[in-house]
């Protein structure tokens, strides 16, 4: 696709409203006459508005629309921007891109012009705002109206997105106010699975000789660990939560898994915590011991993934278990007593349907586990189903559609309540992902984590620090410090420069005196 835009515009906005109507774009640096996609938008400016034409063509087909936005006419903050015109062209933008491609396809997607990957952050905003007397702005109706008639949401996400905001506001108590005392959660990475699915962008992390690297990784990221547990138990943050994550952290044996375990267990008061997550997405790398030694050193929650109950359906998308894998180790997680369970399931999966996606909520709800997590499916770029399946982006969405819903009203009957959502590029439909959970036990890091409600210290390849604090106007404030990508990427660095160096940015970032 070629995408031509006249004026000052946010270009990484326009391609990913673009996305919305052709999945899977990509688009070229420089005008191409032969191109069979093309987007063009404009950008006109007034005293107090901004308005902004879009014209979609495809294959002799085109849609065009024309919005102006005033720069105080919109409630709530689009996708990060606080500068009232750049807010407004933004939305101006958006809302002519959707009324293009209405005209061209018939169709809306189901959360307007909201592209981010958090898309309960304006339902947060909105309800959380408050007059000079400290009263509620908006309720929760006046909150949902704003969504659907400003965003142009569909009264069910709107809705969903909401009672979402509703259930983070206990999460954002804990987190507390972003100024000290700090409150913080901790990541760390295992980036190994003994095999890679279809539909993963990890493509080299389970190579045989990646994961020969994982003995001398597992010291290396014990070490990393202690010290960074040290800086912030000396800096005076209180941890929140603890996540291993992946990849699939069972990977490790039951031994390398102890050692990692216990390091953490010296270094952070386990008992304290609020939430001690393990991944163990994987059923085929689940033994009881595994699972033991994680009850042991305090481990509360685990995520045993079957990403559908359809062993046709596992083997097309190069899941290397069964059905019967899952229920074992699930079983055995019950067994052990490990506190909480999250399982995942996948809607939209090649091969799969409504009648199968529903046929597998309802298996996994007679197991009862405290989580379900319902992703739908997301094409990754650099996935082996994409080499296979070029026609993949084309396929209908409305058994997807049919699924999500599916899933929305059967785990609230269930006694679920929705508790985070974010979304994905190239998602089938322009869907979300959704945690639901029994009251009472959310995933807790997940909240924190996806709307950047505290500081995350990560360790490990590929992993991404996220310092976070406000000021005295609660101004919110957030840097990122990346490790390398690669597990031999972050071997071949040195261990106390590159944690030195860390550090002395989270000292800086703070007002910390080293």
């Amino acid at each position: 696709m070629y995408l031509k835009i006249n004026g000052d515009l946010n270009k990484y906005y326009l391609q990913t409203i673009c996305m919305l109507y052709f999945p899977g774009a990509t688009f070229a640096e420089s005008e191409d006459e032969t191109a069979e996609e093309m987007a063009e938008f404009w950008r006109r400016d007034f005293d107090d508005a901004v308005e902004v034409s879009c014209r979609f063509t495809s294959v002799g087909y085109t849609g065009f629309g024309k919005k102006t936005v005033k720069c105080d006419g919109f409630h709530g903050f689009a996708e990060g921007d606080h500068d009232p015109r750049t807010k407004a062209s933004k939305i101006a933008a958006g809302l002519a891109a959707l009324d293009a491609g209405y005209e061209m396809f018939g169709c809306r997607p189901a959360w307007g012009i909201l592209t981010g990957i958090r898309p309960a952050k304006i339902a947060s905003e909105l309800i959380s705002a408050r007059d000079e007397n400290g009263a509620r702005v908006f309720s929760s109706e006046a909150a949902r109206n704003v969504l659907t008639r400003e965003y142009l949401v569909s009264p069910k996400k709107a809705a969903l997105a909401v009672e979402i905001a509703r259930s983070e506001q206990k999460v954002i108590r804990l987190a507390g106010d972003g100024r000290e005392p700090y409150t913080c959660s901790v990541y760390v990475s295992i980036p190994f699975c003994p095999t890679r699915c279809s539909y993963c962008s990890f493509v080299s992390y389970s190579t045989k000789k990646l994961l020969s690297l994982v003995p001398e990784y597992l010291l290396r990221i014990c070490e990393d660990a202690r010290r960074l547990l040290t800086y912030l138990k000396e800096r005076g943050f209180k941890v929140l939560t603890v996540y291993i994550g992946g990849g699939t952290p069972t990977t490790l044996s039951d031994e390398q898994l102890a050692v990692l375990l216990g390091t953490l267990a010296d270094n952070i008061p386990i008992k304290r915590l609020h939430e001690f997550t393990l991944e163990a997405g994987r059923p085929d790398t689940i033994t009881k011991k595994k699972l033991e030694v994680a009850k042991e050193f305090g481990v509360t929650r685990t995520s045993i993934n079957p990403q559908t109950m359809n062993d046709k359906v596992l083997r097309e998308i190069g899941r290397r278990h069964t059905v019967s894998d899952f229920m074992k180790a699930y079983d055995m997680a019950r067994q052990v007593g490990i506190e909480q369970i999250n399982t995942d399931l996948i809607a939209g999966l090649p091969g799969d349907g409504y009648k199968g996606f529903s046929r597998s909520l309802d298996k996994i709800l007679r197991l009862a586990p405290e989580n379900v997590t319902v992703h739908t499916f997301c094409v990754k770029k650099s996935s082996e189903i994409l080499r296979l399946d070029t026609e993949i982006y084309n396929r209908s969405a409305d058994e997807t559609v049919k699924a999500v819903d599916y899933s929305q009203v059967t785990l609230k009957n269930a006694g679920y309540h929705p508790y985070y959502v974010y979304r994905q590029k190239n998602t089938v439909g322009n869907l979300e992902n959704v945690g639901y959970s029994q009251r009472g036990y959310d995933g807790l890091y997940n909240v924190l984590m996806m709307e950047e409600l505290h500081s995350i210290f990560a360790v490990g390849a590929g992993a991404v620090t996220k310092l976070v604090k406000c000021d005295e106007n609660g101004k919110k404030y957030i840097e990122r410090i990346y490790e390398p990508k690669y597990p031999y990427e972050y071997l071949a660095q040195n261990s106390e420069e590159s944690m030195v160096e860390k550090l002395r940015r989270c000292d800086k970032f703070f007002d910390f005196q080293a």
